[in-house]
């Protein structure tokens, strides 16, 4: 399933160091490129309960591109993901990976609007659970598309309003392609030059792929969600955006019960010291799975990092996650609790970056074959020349 999670440390980075290394283009722009590299050891493959283990190898060279000479800021990357298993070798892929950001205008100079688009298309090969909690190495085509644009009604006005397309299509037996849209419309009023405030309203639909042959099995749905939201920052060492309300889920299909419950996030930035900071979060929202699986999943989470001088600096960070999975033949109770620590190690200049994680996963369900832990751990060379 695909989730929205803080932004901890990669494993891998495609453009974190493009300042770096740049050749110019001319007035066009600059390109950089970026070679990352991993060897992971795990204890459980698939994350389920038959708990296979492997070594796993990761090789990412990147072409990254970046422009802000013109009216808009460009940033964009793109790279093939050759991994390898050592006993599961029927896992090995080559995953494609691109990304583009547009900034318009590149900076604000009079104008009353401002636009974003964001998106990309990419090849992932991961863990992904089924309907009955067994997990599988699963190969998907995902295209991510989103559009941000704010209208400036007035000095303390702001028109919020987008579009994002979400498009997951499963390569892999027994999952199911799912296609998303959400339209998102909020307004919002600066109380001062820190906090605004703000009302909103997402719709969010959702289509399953024709994978699913059973006669109203598909979980097709419809979301609305109205939230009153509210940012503050109060200084370069605080701030916190919050989003609450209520959420409603609307089944095509009468063989399930439509949903309703309170929708929340909340993330909130502390800049505790010149080298410190943390960042923690708090959701509520629904999902749905690959696996044709409604979800409503409870989020919490904090993640610590800490420079300790130029050279090195790790990250923290820890989560707890509740998940009611609703599918056409039943449902399913998950909790997980998750950790890891991450630690870079910087040369040439921040050019070359050598980074080593571990993590555990401990999750507990009502159906056993989604009892299981995880342990991971895997160094990581991040380059760019």
């Amino acid at each position: 399933m695909q989730t929205k999670h803080l932004t901890f440390a990669a494993l891998l980075s495609c453009i974190t160091t493009l300042s770096y290394a740049e050749y110019q283009i001319g007035d066009v722009g600059a390109v950089a490129f970026g070679l990352d590299a991993s060897v992971l050891t795990t204890d459980n493959v698939t994350m389920d309960s038959s708990e296979d283990s492997d070594n796993i190898l990761s090789v990412l060279p990147t072409v990254n591109f970046k422009s802000d000479a013109g009216a808009a800021s460009i940033e964009a990357y793109v790279g093939v993901e050759m991994i390898s298993y050592d006993d599961l070798s029927e896992n090995d892929s080559d995953d494609f990976k691109s990304n583009l950001k547009v900034t318009f205008p590149d900076e604000l100079n009079g104008e009353n609007y401002s636009l974003v688009f964001d998106g990309g298309y990419n090849e992932f090969t991961r863990a992904i659970a089924n309907a009955d909690g067994a997990g599988r190495v699963v190969s998907t085509d995902v295209v991510d598309l989103a559009l941000d644009g704010r209208y400036y009604i007035s000095e303390d006005i702001t028109l919020r309003t987008g579009v994002e397309l979400l498009n997951q299509e499963s390569n892999t037996t027994g999952y199911a392609d799912v296609d998303t849209t959400t339209i998102p419309v909020a307004v919002f009023y600066d109380l001062d030059e820190a906090l605004s405030v703000g009302l909103g309203y997402r719709n969010r639909s959702t289509e399953v792929g024709n994978q699913v042959t059973v006669a109203g099995a598909k979980s097709d749905s419809e979301d609305h969600i109205f939230f009153i939201g509210l940012e503050n920052e109060t200084s370069d060492i605080w701030s916190y955006a919050l989003e609450i309300g209520f959420q409603q889920r609307d089944f095509d299909s009468a063989t399930y019960s439509d949903q309703d419950g309170l929708f929340a996030s909340l993330n909130v930035n502390w800049q505790v010291s010149e080298m410190t900071e943390l960042a923690a979060e708090l959701s509520n929202e629904y999902a749905t799975a690959l696996s044709n699986e409604s979800a409503e999943i409870a989020r919490a989470a904090v993640q610590l990092n800490h420079t300790f001088d130029e050279r090195i600096s790790a990250a923290l960070g820890l989560s707890y996650e509740e998940i009611d999975y609703t599918a056409a033949n039943g449902t399913r109770d998950d909790e997980t609790f998750s950790s890891f620590l991450s630690v870079d190690y910087r040369l040439l200049d921040g050019r070359w970056i050598l980074r080593g994680t571990v993590s555990y996963d401990d999750n507990s369900s009502d159906a056993a074959s989604a009892n299981y832990t995880a342990l991971r751990g895997g160094i990581s060379s991040i380059f760019v020349f």
